[in-house]
């Protein structure tokens, strides 16, 4: 597995040249930097450890003015190697960057104690009480503390096996999204844009799919290099050059992240939850450390969860769900606290409001308790967006769900049982007083009847909805528009006469039936009596409308039907061969085929049709 080692101390502590003395590498890549004899910017180097191979290691600046940078090269590490000259002792850098590394998801931490040719035993006894004071209160209390000189080498091989020690863990998990915040950008002739950053997660293919956040920018990852060579892929904890095809150097920068698409998130809007050195005051303005970006924001706390911030940021960013946070006070840029993203696009809410929780929950449990949290349906993107994962990483999880009953997919939109069972409650109240309202009417607008109940479901998922809901007898349906099955039209005793008469009158004249205005001529009612009753007929289900003019008992449609399965049984016909087995013209034919295809009686075949086969 590949590893990642940071160094973290006071400015001039030797961090620089310790990595030189470790690797024969100067991580010191700048011109300023080599001038002033101080890291500014991150540096990078390599080192081969026994029993764990190349680790990378990220040298990572000591001067107050550089903190940002610190915590780009912060975010992500392994094993912390904190630098301390045997001849200073812990100085305030040392306590910012130690405290930063307490906020952090790093385990192992390494003490290196600098410069110690330069003292006496005695004051470099002295120093390592002093470090030791520094630890005993953290989990980094046990960690080793090696005396070493850079100039004598004298502890080297003590420190590079007690690196090593520190880095043997299990393996990474070859099939976690990877992602990788972006640290350079620059071009390369006859290649185009290279970003650089270390691998944060998961396994890197040359030709994979990438996004590009902020931006959302798709590239494909062309060629991929590390440490001078090129490779055809990866790991976690690795310095890393990736060639992208599909963008302009001009729409990268420091600050931006490149992932497996559906992980990383463009985002103004975060989660997190933090152990706070220092909480803030509700909506206090913050420095957000995140990935190799600084940006400002506000922090919004929890009236119940003091762990928990909504963070609201001045601009775009990236995030990718569990990645390390750290919050600092915008003026001075004390450090606040430390944690991980835990809900990459958030939503606004109010502070006592539930907070978003998911740690400690399987994915399994995770994606229920989402979808259990809306009653109106949760589409499948926003579940992935609230819990940070891909469409893809969440597939088996939806498909298992499904099987065992714990979910109710329609078309992308997810309830559980219970919440269904609420959905459909309010559905059938807001049908109630529909119903109430025009006793006269079987049928409503579905769309008018959804907004009353408060849901805002459309296209797909509302067609399956309601597919359901049929189903089980709850509603009765004519396509757009649907009704209580339990409810029966309240018609006076003369409109129930007329409807009645209307449907004589169309059944008595066979397949050319009567327009509503000859219908009205012939009952000897106003026309406008008759389209009323069409209409009624029609959510009653007792009348099908081929066009305004053609209207049909259901009767009628079912003995056509009938007829011409016996006629043409299994074998294709022609509109026209259909019109001479109904006697009339196309006028009829043409509508009523238009009306069997869109039920799906029949179906095309080229100019031709055939009846679909029913058991």
């Amino acid at each position: 597995m590949a590893k990642l080692i940071g160094t973290a101390g006071h400015v001039d502590h030797g961090k620089t040249s310790l990595i030189r003395a470790l690797t024969g590498i100067d991580a010191d890549r700048l011109p300023e930097e080599k001038a002033r004899g101080l890291t500014i910017d991150l540096g990078f180097a390599h080192l081969e450890l026994p029993g764990v191979g190349q680790a990378s290691i990220v040298d990572v600046p000591g001067h107050e003015r550089f903190v940002t940078n610190m915590l780009v090269g912060a975010l992500g590490i392994d094993v912390a190697l904190l630098c301390i000259a045997a001849d200073e002792s812990v100085m305030p850098q040392t306590r910012e960057h130690f405290q930063i590394l307490c906020l952090l998801p790093v385990q192992k931490l390494v003490v290196a104690l600098t410069k110690a040719d330069l003292v006496d035993a005695e004051t470099l006894e002295l120093a390592s009480l002093e470090v030791n004071e520094l630890l005993a209160p953290t989990r980094f209390a046990a960690s080793p503390i090696i005396p070493v000189s850079s100039v004598t080498g004298a502890g080297l091989e003590e420190l590079t096996n007690a690196l090593a020690t520190a880095l043997r863990e299990p393996d990474v998990v070859a099939d976690e999204a990877w992602y990788l915040p972006i640290d350079r950008s620059f071009s390369v002739k006859g290649h185009g844009a290279v970003v650089t950053g270390t691998l944060m997660r998961g396994v890197v293919h040359e030709g994979s799919a990438a996004v590009v956040e902020p931006g959302g920018h798709a590239v494909k990852i062309r060629q991929i290099q590390g440490h001078s060579a090129q490779h055809q892929t990866r790991e976690r904890g690795q310095r890393t050059a990736l060639n992208l095809s599909g963008l302009r150097l001009e729409s990268l920068h420091r600050g931006q992240v490149v992932g497996t698409p559906g992980t990383v998130f463009e985002t103004t809007n975060l989660e997190a939850s933090l152990e706070w050195v220092d909480r803030p005051k509700h909506g206090a303005r913050v420095r957000v450390s995140i990935g190799a970006d600084e940006v400002i924001g506000r922090a919004f706390l929890d009236a119940n969860e003091e762990t928990y911030v909504r963070i609201k940021l001045e601009r775009p960013t990236a995030a990718v769900r569990g990645q390390p946070i750290v919050l600092r006070r915008y003026s001075p840029p004390s450090v606040l606290g430390g944690g991980k993203v835990t809900v990459p696009v958030a939503v606004a809410k109010r502070r006592r409001d539930q907070a978003s929780r998911v740690e400690g929950l399987s994915l399994d449990d995770a994606v229920r308790d989402r979808v259990e949290r809306s009653n109106h349906g949760i589409a499948t993107e926003e579940v992935c967006r609230l819990l940070g994962r891909s469409p893809q990483a969440l597939g088996d999880v939806f498909e298992r769900s499904v099987d065992s009953g714990a979910l109710l997919g329609f078309a992308g939109l997810w309830f559980t049982p219970s919440t269904f069972s609420a959905a459909t409650v309010a559905l059938k109240q807001a049908l109630v007083s529909l119903h109430d309202a025009s006793p006269e009417k079987l049928l409503f607008p579905r769309e008018s009847v959804v907004r009353a109940a408060g849901f805002k479901w459309t296209g797909k998922p509302l067609d399956r909805i309601v597919a359901r809901l049929v189903e089980q007898g709850i509603l009765r349906s004519n396509g757009p528009q649907i009704g209580l099955a339990e409810r029966a039209a309240q018609l006076k005793p003369a409109q129930r006469q007329l409807l009645d008469r209307l449907e004589a009158c169309l059944e008595g004249a066979g397949v050319a039936v009567p327009s509503p205005g000859e219908a009205a001529l012939s009952l000897g009612v106003p026309v406008q009596a008759v389209e009323a009753m069409l209409r009624f007929g029609h959510e009653a289900g007792e009348l099908v409308r081929l066009t305004d003019s053609i209207w049909y008992t259901r009767n009628q449609v079912g003995a056509i039907v009938q007829r011409a399965r016996q006629k043409f049984g299994s074998e294709p016909f022609s509109a026209g061969e259909f019109r001479d087995f109904l006697g009339t013209t196309r006028k009829y034919a043409i509508p009523m085929l238009e009306h069997l295809d869109a039920v799906r009686s029949t179906h095309r075949q080229g100019d031709l049709r055939v009846f679909v086969h029913t058991s």
